[in-house]
């Protein structure tokens, strides 16, 4: 059986793997050297056993006898301690691997830009971290130890039988040959069919998030039955793949024990031969026996993890395909900190914008906006004025154009120095699972107990945090399950004043919230935007009431400008946005 990283395409994977793990040199050669030591031990025993037949019991020499016995138990116990050793070695080295591995992946994955994560599905990045990692964990748990002392063991063997007798070892590579040649063919059809699992595993995983995720849309609109028939079918491909892979198993394995028999006999009937003619001795037979017998179960072992093998490299790959993302958002090696004090203005000149190429999302924008001055941004769904938002906070660079704080171009300026000014406040506020304490202090990590209470007594949320079970201690749970939407977006808040930053980006905070909850936002909002620049992404009216200046985006090109009543008196586009939100809310657009 050939190596399954025999492609050039596979070794290529694997030289990529060593060089990731090119720290874990020393206790590689390590576990090399103890399953070296092991296989070595193996090897040496028939030798010993031939010295007992043929010079020992033929001769009638019962000291040589002894002697050999002692030097066969020797042996065994030095593949036991070896063995034992190469085995954890193996473990260990496999385990750090996959913890370097799973580390490395993460941080790439979360430096990666908002384009990436837009065209990616969760599901399948999940996969990624979750199966396919498993899968390497899997070989690494169960084949890993399997596959060296196979392999080594495999060209061992071949070796000393060419030492014993070249003859009989002639015979045994003609069948071996067979062998190899079956290896392929399995190999052509397993790989293939092992790849189209691991796609496939993919899909059935984003299919079975996305479904779960939105069942309560499912529920809704009654569509459970094709809901479940667009997971069967993906479903039914994962099945199909496997059962390639099971095709190719069922005929390989029972061909290579057929062989191994054929193998024996063979050896028996010309080894048999010889001996009754005094070319070969009875010791050198049942040696070679021994070799023959240790020469094709490490093959049947690497065929019984080939199955491990191949979908650890194929995942292996899938891996080093996410590390070949290379993000698009960089630091520039010039990139400079903002020194403070920062003041906050914004300039926005000549901004075009293109997520798809050829589809313009923003076109020509030109916006300043003053240190300390709270503008908000209005349209309809689509116009582009989220778009603007991630521009601020450098989720993207604009296809044309620049986007200055302080004078500074954001392509000019480092990442710790971008994230430290400018701050963002989604629409709903995301909590990570831990306490309140680490999601409050999340931007700012040196943050201290005295500080937090500080700002939690300027934001008049200090009432609430005490009245938790554990306070600043308390277990917030996934995403804040443990809090209300109200009570997530004031952490949010608290964690956005706490951060101190120069410029706030919020995406309307308060429009999915009952009108209590609201009021204790807003007032939150207060002393959040005190003197600092905001750019507030508007989805209700009473939002651009209170911005000093509005504006109006529309397929993205700004329409209107100015402050809210000068914009509702002059009638146009605005006037009619306001007029439709007075509707809809059923207030005095005046």
């Amino acid at each position: 059986m050939t190596v399954p990283a025999a492609t050039e395409t596979q070794r290529s994977l694997l030289r990529r793997a060593a060089r990731l793990g090119r720290e874990l040199k020393l206790p590689a050669a390590g576990a090399l050297a103890s399953a070296v030591l092991a296989t070595l031990a193996r090897l040496l025993g028939p030798l010993a056993v031939r010295t007992g037949i043929d010079e020992g019991i033929n001769a009638g020499n019962k000291g040589v006898i002894a002697s050999a016995s002692l030097v066969f138990i020797g042996l065994l116990v030095i593949q036991y301690f070896a063995q034992r050793l190469a085995q954890f070695a193996v473990a260990w080295l496999g385990e750090r691997y996959l913890l370097l591995l799973r580390t490395t992946l993460f941080r790439h994955l979360v430096s990666l830009d908002m384009g990436f994560f837009a065209r990616s599905k969760a599901g399948v990045l999940v996969s990624r971290m979750t199966s396919d990692i498993d899968s390497l964990t899997e070989f690494v748990e169960e084949g890993a130890v399997t596959f060296l002392t196979s392999l080594l063991t495999v060209v061992g063997v071949a070796a000393v039988m060419v030492a014993v007798d070249w003859r009989l070892a002639g015979v045994v590579f003609l069948i071996i040959l067979m062998v190899l040649a079956t290896s392929y063919v399995f190999q052509h059809f397993a790989g293939r069919a092992y790849r189209d699992v691991r796609e496939t595993i993919g899909r059935v995983l984003a299919s079975l998030q996305e479904g779960i995720t939105g069942v309560r849309v499912v529920q809704a609109f009654t569509q459970e039955g094709e809901q479940a028939g667009a997971f069967g079918r993906v479903n039914e491909d994962y099945y199909q793949a496997n059962m390639r892979a099971a095709k190719a198993i069922a005929w390989y394995f029972p061909g290579v024990a057929f062989l191994r028999t054929v193998a024996i006999g063979s050896v028996l009937f010309f080894g048999g031969r010889r001996v009754l003619d005094g070319d070969l001795t009875f010791g050198s037979l049942v040696a070679f026996l021994f070799y023959l017998d240790w020469f094709f179960q490490p093959i049947i072992n690497l065929s019984h993890i080939y199955n491990q093998v191949q979908s650890a490299i194929a995942a292996l790959g899938k891996v080093f395909r996410l590390f070949d993302t290379s993000p698009t958002i960089v630091e520039s090696a010039q990139a400079i900190d903002l020194t403070p004090p920062v003041a906050g203005a914004i300039e926005i000149r000549g901004i075009g914008f293109e997520y798809v190429p050829g589809t313009p999302v923003l076109d020509g924008i030109e916006l300043s906006v003053a240190p300390g001055e709270r503008v908000a941004v209005v349209g309809e769904t689509g116009a582009g004025k989220t778009t603007i938002a991630k521009l601020l906070l450098r989720f993207y660079d604009p296809t044309e154009g620049s986007v200055t704080l302080d004078g500074h171009d954001l392509r000019d300026l480092t990442f710790a120095s971008r994230a430290k000014t400018i701050s963002l406040i989604p629409q709903e506020g995301f909590l990570f699972n831990g306490t309140l304490r680490d999601n409050l202090r999340y931007a700012k990590p040196d943050a201290d107990d005295r500080q937090i209470r500080a700002v939690s007594i300027e934001m008049q949320i200090d009432d609430w945090i005490e009245s938790l079970p554990d306070g600043l201690d308390t277990e917030v749970r996934e995403r804040g399950a443990r809090f209300s939407a109200g009570e997530r977006q004031l952490v949010a808040l608290a964690r956005a004043f706490l951060a101190d930053p120069a410029v706030i980006v919020l995406d309307e905070a308060t429009s999915n919230l009952d009108p209590e909850t609201e009021a204790k936002v807003e007032g939150a909002l207060s002393a959040v935007f005190e003197s600092r620049t905001a750019v507030v992404i508007a989805h209700r009216l009473d939002t651009a009431q209170r911005a000093d200046r509005v504006v109006m985006i529309d397929n993205g090109r700004i329409i209107a400008e100015g402050r809210h009543d000068e914009l509702v008196a002059a009638g146009g586009p605005y006037a009619r946005l306001v007029e439709v939100w007075s509707r809809g809310a059923g207030i005095d657009p005046r």
